[in-house]
């Protein structure tokens, strides 16, 4: 009986220092975790700027225009108004001073927005599209 008694009370006083030297490892683990990442702190220069455009695309009636299609010409990047007749784009892979949105929808007349990449992020409010005529 004295030797289980002694064994029991061996393996729980290892499985203490193994928990304790864990604890300790775990510990120096996350101060050295989290010294690296003050460290790698990105510089200001290399953060990305907001350059998003956005808008509201209208009838003549002042309506909105749910999926119109917003393109940047002669590319194929674009987005689709919302229900809402709302739009948003990121613009920021374009190097260009000035990009040209172009902004169309079935039985509507396009229309050409020219946004200065420069001055993002912009607001371009409302944009009214016109109906065709036959």
């Amino acid at each position: 009986m004295k030797n289980t008694l002694m064994d029991s009370h061996n393996r729980y006083q290892r499985k203490l220092r193994v928990g304790f030297l864990t604890a300790i490892c775990l510990f120096i683990g996350g101060i050295a975790f989290s010294i690296s990442k003050l460290a790698a702190a990105p510089d200001a220069g290399h953060l990305i700027a907001d350059k998003t455009v956005k808008g509201l695309i209208l009838s003549p009636e002042k309506k909105p225009i749910p999926g119109a299609v917003i393109t940047v010409k002669d590319t194929t990047t674009g987005t689709v108004a919302d229900i809402n007749g709302v739009f948003t784009m990121d613009l920021q892979y374009f190097k260009e001073e000035n990009v040209i949105l172009k902004i169309s929808m079935v039985d509507y007349e396009s229309t050409e927005v020219v946004v200065r990449t420069n001055k993002l992020p912009k607001d371009l409010g409302k944009i009214t599209l016109q109906k065709e005529t036959d």
